[in-house]
């Protein structure tokens, strides 16, 4: 998935509202989410306290949540590789 940044026609708001929705339905449990909200629309925007924020958020939390634990799991490694990379990015 890539949002499109306004300058090229995309609509950025639109897409943090789907994030923020997917969020919302599975009561922050999908950690991958998160991830991809980072990757795709905080990074997009420049958006290093978000970025950060919700990178970190998927670190601290319990992986280990029924339905989602593998997930979850790969959500915290790619997670810790992102804020890893944040230096080079922003």
């Amino acid at each position: 998935m890539n949002v499109i940044p306004p300058a090229l026609g995309g609509k950025p708001r639109v897409g943090r509202r789907h994030f923020e929705r997917v969020l919302n339905i599975s009561n922050n449990k999908n950690l991958m989410a998160k991830v991809l909200y980072a990757r795709h629309y905080a990074r997009l925007m420049f958006d290093r306290e978000l970025h950060d924020r919700l990178l970190n958020e998927v670190i601290e939390a319990q992986p280990d949540i029924p339905g989602y634990a593998l997930s979850n799991a790969l959500a915290q490694q790619k997670a810790r590789e992102l804020l890893n990379s944040a230096e080079d990015y922003f």
